[in-house]
């Protein structure tokens, strides 16, 4: 039996099978990858592929013949190499065809995506076709070309192989196919979820009085104390106020050079700046703990190496996320025209941050500011004085003079700042603060982003995992002493296994270790300022006095430490449970059911963040979309803010704007739109005169859209009038004077 002229191996066959097959699952996932979910669907189709790979390595191996077509003989071609070079070829067509199925579904071009699905299963049908003849005859290379090949069905190894495998890969294909289908209904369904209505008086939060503060301003210098001992800290001198306009005059000097330079450039020094603080790792962990008190392996775990994450997030991303993004133009109403749409810096951009994350708030604007080409002011709090002079320090030698600008201060030089005539400002600080600069802001016409507090809940379900949730919950609410915007600050647990969580929650917190302490030996450290310590006592105070179960704390022998505290069942009205604590303080609260959890969760004026704890992670989605909150997360809580590639960001008294992710862009740069047209037209459709032609014409597109009188009769009122148009547009000249008087200059 002679091979047919011209075949083909049948080894190509499986990769352009793999592609279209990768293709399809994915295509089949749309509602997943509309729903955010395409890595999922990927997945399962990789998954799918690598089945299939694997599978028909047994017939390389026990027919090489008949995969290779008959072509050579089985001695020309060892499997020792053939065999893993076959693999990787078909995982890596099946990749590909899901790699491209992926971002077509995603960019919206659905009819491209159809297409390359039928590309892969076309070149396999082809392929298959031109092998017709060698597929249906098992046997050697030797006995094939004889024509002493038998027929496949009479073989009973092949058959047999083919009834194993043949069944394995549609079990594998049709689970792969249900689970894309079913999740990717539930995730659209779970991706329509609102937040429930919910009419909680919160705009007026941060414009009641506010705690008596600390002075640690005096005589020109910041001062201050060491958190773990009370210790003196060494004075550094403040910016003057009056300073503050030469400042922002050379930082736009700078900035303007600065935004000539290609984006890729301007990455690399920052990297060289990120790099650096890398190699000043030690001596920022040794600032925090003096500044702020925290532990050192806190200090690299919150701030060091999310800082290092930060920097390599915007350094590689960000020249891509900045480049200009062209607008599609209709060819046939706007012909010879094209658009794009640049992403300018907003110039100088000025940034007020808090003291509990000195190091890693802060870089959160500054990186991608510069990246996105402005100049930067930042203005540290005064209790995190000696971290803004770190960064300072991080960014000297590397940057141009005057792009990187500290000031340092408190109120006086934040309004001085606001004042100069900055290009934007990102705020973050309290709502009380945060009021104050926005009304700054707008007096000035600024732009500005208020990341203000937070009073996040943690929901625990009846079916959590108790071990993990408890372990996660007071991780939540007691890193950095419970100084965090994100802390979990409410926990409401579902009353069939309050009792046993409850039980969970007082091992763990009496297993934490508060300081002082050796290094290494330290899980709470103080709290920060004496301002912050008095309010938790405070709140504290008013918990006992009204008789709730308060389970510790207790004050430290010296300096700011209060140990860990486990409030349960306080009433909705009692300042623990309603205001903002940012202390190592978690109330517990017993909720009915799931539905009484979400009502509280919403209950409040703050919506930073929320966490649902459930081992159904489809239904903890579905109620976390219920709160209104920034960020919605399963079964863990807060640490998503250390991610720069995921936006940060609340709601009512929390704020608005958002921080890290490519949505950040939208606050540090502004769109431009360049239109060029290079028709040579002598008139548009559009322009003058407006006669008989362009009426029927535009008539025509409106009855064309709306549908009425008919389509069919609208497309020839269309075509008609383009064709008249077209003849004025086309020569130039006027149109005959009808009714009106023809302008003439007087």
């Amino acid at each position: 039996m002679p091979t047919a002229p011209g075949a083909a191996p049948t080894v190509p066959l499986d990769p352009p099978t793999a592609y279209g097959l990768a293709a399809l699952f994915v295509l089949l996932g749309t509602k997943l990858v509309r729903a955010g979910r395409g890595r999922a669907a990927f997945r399962v189709a990789m998954l799918f592929v690598v089945v299939f790979a694997i599978s028909v390595q047994y017939f390389l191996f026990s027919w090489p013949a008949w995969m290779y077509a008959y072509l050579l003989p089985e001695s020309q071609l060892s499997l020792v190499w053939v065999s893993p070079v076959f693999f990787v070829s078909v995982v890596a067509a099946g990749a590909a065809g899901a790699a491209v199925s992926l971002h077509l579904v995603r960019t919206g071009k659905m009819g491209w995506a159809i297409a390359n699905v039928v590309l892969g299963l076309g070149a396999w049908i082809l392929i298959w076709l031109v092998t017709w003849d060698q597929y249906f005859h098992v046997g050697t290379y030797e006995t094939y070309h004889a024509g002493l090949a038998p027929p496949v069905k009479d073989v009973a190894p092949f058959q047999t192989a083919l009834n194993v495998v043949g069944p394995i890969q549609a079990i594998v294909g049709l689970g792969c196919l249900a689970w894309i289908l079913v999740k990717g209904k539930r995730a659209k369904l779970a991706s329509c979820v609102q937040p429930d209505p919910s009419k909680v008086e919160w705009r007026s939060v941060g414009s009641e009085p506010g705690a008596a503060s600390t002075p640690v301003i005096e005589g020109g210098f910041i001062r201050g104390v060491r958190p773990i001992d009370g210790a003196p800290l060494e004075p550094l001198a403040i910016t003057p106020a009056g300073e503050l306009a030469g400042i922002v005059s050379r930082a736009r000097d700078a900035q303007h050079e600065w935004a000539l330079r290609p984006v890729k450039e301007r990455a690399a020094l920052l990297r060289k700046a990120g790099k650096r603080l890398l190699e000043r790792a030690e001596e920022a962990a040794a600032i925090l703990e003096e500044e702020n008190g925290r532990p050192r392996a806190e200090s690299y775990l919150s701030e060091i190496v999310p800082c290092a994450d930060l920097f390599d997030y915007w350094c590689s991303k960000g020249p891509l996320l900045l480049q200009a993004d062209g607008v599609p133009v209709n060819p046939v109403l706007f012909p010879g025209k094209s658009g794009v749409v640049e992403h300018l810096p907003r110039g100088v951009v000025a940034a007020i941050s808090p003291w509990n994350f000195p190091l890693m708030l802060p870089l959160r604007t500054v990186v991608p500011a510069l990246l996105a080409g402005n100049a930067v002011i930042l203005k540290p709090s005064e209790h995190a004085a000696r971290s803004g002079a770190f960064l300072a320090r991080i960014f000297d030698g590397i940057l141009p003079p005057g792009l990187f600008a500290l000031v340092q201060g408190g109120g006086e030089q934040g309004s001085a700042l606001v004042g100069a005539g900055v290009d934007h400002l990102v705020f973050i600080g309290s709502p009380r603060t945060g009021r104050a600069v926005a009304r700054a802001c707008a007096e000035k016409l600024t732009s500005v982003t208020l990341e203000l507090g937070g009073k996040d809940a943690a929901i625990v379900l009846a079916d959590a995992d108790l071990e993990r949730t408890a372990n996660g919950v007071v991780w939540g609410a007691f890193a950095n002493a419970g100084q965090n915007c994100a802390a979990i600050e409410r926990c409401y647990v579902v009353e069939s296994v309050a009792d046993r969580f409850e039980v969970l929650l007082r091992e763990k917190v009496a297993a934490l270790r508060v300081g002082p302490g050796p290094e290494g030996s330290v899980e709470i450290g103080p709290l920060t300022t004496p301002a912050q310590k008095a309010i938790v006592d405070a709140q504290l105070d008013e918990a006992r006095r009204r008789s709730v179960s308060v389970a510790g704390g207790e004050s430290g022998e010296k300096g700011l430490h209060l140990a860990p505290t486990l409030v349960l069942g306080p009433p909705d009205d009692l300042a623990l449970v309603a205001q903002e604590t940012f202390g190592p303080v978690l109330p517990v609260v017993r909720v009915r059911d799931e539905e009484d959890a979400v009502k509280r969760a919403n209950a409040s004026a703050y919506g930073l963040t929320v966490s649902v704890w459930s081992k159904d992670t489809d239904r903890a989605e579905r109620l976390g979309r219920r709160i209104h909150a920034g960020v919605i997360t399963v079964n863990n809580h807060a640490f998503t803010g250390g991610l720069a590639q995921a936006p940060w960001g609340g709601v009512r008294g929390s704020g608005f704007g958002v921080t890290n992710s490519p949505h950040m862009l939208d606050e540090l740069t502004r769109p431009r739109f360049v239109l060029v047209d290079r028709s040579r037209a002598k008139r548009e459709l559009w322009w003058y005169p407006y006669d008989a032609s362009v009426l029927r014409l535009a008539r025509g597109l409106t009855q064309l859209r709306s549908g009425a009188g008919g389509r069919l009769a609208a497309l020839g009122e269309v075509v008609a009038g383009f064709l008249a148009r077209g003849k004025v547009v086309r020569s130039g000249a006027s149109a005959p004077q009808s009714e009106g008087k023809r302008g003439a200059p007087q």
